[in-house]
Parts: structure tokens; C-alpha cells; sequence
């Protein structure tokens, strides 16, 4: 409390459904992340959260942001609040890389750093194995319900790392996975990344995480945000990018961020297997979408078939 003066709003660094955010710089020289979750007089829900912080706080992996410790205060907003302390992202999240224009501030931060292929496909990676240690290296599995390039964290190397468990849930048994009672009772999620089967069932599983994740990977290629909203009318991006991908080289050229090209044509062919793979990941039925684990596996594929052909230049060089 003291490192942000009492949540002083000029240490804030974002806010999203689940709390606001501030940057700590602590006595040690230690800079963390703060969030501020205010308290409500639920009963339910304050063993929930609490259940739900015991088991995040066991979890540890490269590329889920580590939770350091939790604490409630009645500081900081004039009622109740719990604060959760996690390790500092240094470059913020893919959705600002992506998608916020260009500031001053943000413009300082992006020198000397280009999102490239090779940083977008460590990205993809990096998210695809922190997706796949909840859900097969977990015990219990757990299921993340809010996957989406916002919380999609860059640390300083532009590694990423998968945040904001505030939606998780903890699968307890198989069973979970299909009763509104373990996987949850409430609609939970964001727009554009939502699996549609569930928006009418609201049963959490792990093939909705995949969906989600799929969308993120998209936005990765192109660029685009998935509520943009130009897609066309009644089309949303997976149709879109479905539609171009069945296309001409020329039409399916336009899937490209224009900041990724010009592209190598190994680059090229990295591009539009990732897109194939976001296109397996957000199939409609759900059994009929890769598992994490297998996502994973392909991605690692393009990955090392890339780093092949940069040896190869090298070596040519």
C-alpha cells in the first residue's frame, strides 16, 4: 500500500471486469503487479475465490503469470477489497501490440522490438503450452474461461504468459465437465472469444478453452480484433478467415497482418499452417477440436521447421 500511495490512481496500469491493476515498485526494487478485486458480502463466493486462489497459488509455469501472494486491505477505495500480487509483465499484453494505436508512452516501450513472424510464433507456442499444463499437467485440471490476447501477458524477452485466472475453475472430476454445478453457474467469458456451444449450454470444458485460444491465434495472424466488426454482415472472423483460406493465393493474402509482410515464403507457409490450426481449434462441434496437448505439438512443429531454416541461412551465409 504504501509502493502505490493507498492505490493512488496514477499507479494504475489497466482495469478489466475482474479489478484494477497497478504497478508496485517495492523497498526491495522488486516491481509487481497489484489487482484489486473488491470484496462482496458473499459467502459462496468468498470460499470460491478463496478455494480458487489456494490452488493458483500452487501452480507454477513458465508461461502462466506467477501469483506471489494475496492480501485484503480496507485501504484503497473506501470499502473492503482483496488485493492479488503477481510478477510484473514488462510489455503488456498482446491486445496493445495488436491493437492499441501507437502513443508516445507506447512507442517508447516498442523500441528496438518488432512483432515479427518469429516473436508471433513464440507468442502462439508460449500460450499453447501454458493452456496445456492446466488442462493435462494439472491436478485437477483447470479450466481458464477467459483466454484472449488481453490476457495474454509479454514479459521483456516477449515471452508470453497466460493471465487473469479470475474465471477460473478447478475441474474436480470428469463429471465437472458436464454439470452446470462444477463447471459453473453463471455466464463467464468475452465477446468474440466465446465457444458457441457455450453460449447456450454455459458448460465450461476444456475444448472451450481451445476455441478461445484459436481465436487468439487468429489475431496473431491477422491482426484483427474479433469484434472488429469488418468482417461482413453476419460473418464473424472464424467464417472469415474460413472463407479466405478456401480461396485464391491473392485473396488469402489479405488474411496477413500488413505488418507481417513482406513475408519469406517459408514464413509464408508458417503463416497459413497456424491459420489452419486456429481453424481445427474453433471448429463448431467440439469433439471435433484438437486437444491443447495436440495444439501444442503442431505448433512446436512450424516452430522447429522454422528455426531449421534459419540455421539453413546462416549456414549459407
Amino acid at each position: 500500500m504504501e509502493a502505490t500511495h493507498d492505490l493512488s490512481d496514477e499507479y494504475i496500469i489497466g482495469s478489466g471486469g475482474s479489478g484494477t491493476n497497478y504497478k508496485a515498485e517495492l523497498p526491495s526494487g522488486e516491481i509487481v503487479a497489484v489487482k484489486k478485486i473488491l470484496r462482496k458480502d458473499d459467502l459462496f463466493m468468498d470460499r470460491s475465490f478463496a478455494r480458487e486462489v489456494q490452488t493458483l497459488g500452487r501452480i507454477r509455469h513458465r508461461h502462466l503469470v506467477k501469483l506471489m501472494g494475496c492480501c485484503s486491505t480496507s485501504k484503497g477505495g473506501g470499502m473492503g477489497c482483496t488485493l492479488l500480487i503477481y510478477e510484473y509483465m514488462e510489455n503488456g499484453s498482446l491486445w496493445d501490440w495488436l491493437h492499441r494505436p501507437m502513443t508516445q508512452e507506447s512507442t517508447t516501450k516498442k523500441v528496438g522490438i518488432n512483432l515479427d513472424w518469429e516473436i508471433r510464433l513464440k507468442i502462439a507456442v508460449g500460450l499453447a503450452q501454458g493452456v496445456e499444463y492446466l488442462h493435462h499437467d494439472c491436478v485437477p485440471k483447470i479450466i481458464h474461461r477467459d483466454i484472449k490476447s488481453s490476457n495474454l501477458l509479454l514479459d521483456s524477452d516477449m515471452e508470453a504468459h497466460l493471465g487473469d485466472f479470475g474465471l477460473a475453475k478447478v475441474l474436480l472430476d470428469d463429471q465437472d465437465s458436464s454439470s452446470n454445478t462444477g463447471s459453473q453457474t453463471w455466464f463467464a467469458g468475452s465477446y468474440g472469444y466465446i465457444a458457441p456451444e457455450y453460449a447456450y449450454t454455459l458448460k465450461a470444458t476444456e475444448k472451450s478453452d481451445v476455441y478461445s485460444m484459436g481465436i487468439v491465434l487468429m489475431e496473431l495472424v491477422t491482426g484483427r480484433m474479433p469484434t472488429a466488426g469488418t468482417f461482413g454482415v453476419n460473418i464473424d472472423m472464424v467464417r472469415w478467415v474460413e472463407s479466405h483460406m478456401e480461396m485464391s493465393a491473392l485473396t488469402r493474402d489479405e488474411l496477413v497482418d500488413p505488418a507481417l509482410k513482406p513475408l519469406l515464403p517459408k514464413e509464408e507457409s508458417g503463416v497459413f499452417q497456424l491459420l489452419d490450426i486456429a481453424l481445427q481449434c474453433t471448429r463448431s462441434v467440439p469433439a471435433e477440436r484438437p486437444t491443447s496437448r495436440q495444439v501444442c505439438d503442431h505448433l512446436f512443429h512450424i516452430s522447429n521447421t522454422s528455426k531449421m531454416v534459419d540455421s539453413e541461412k546462416k549456414t549459407i551465409v
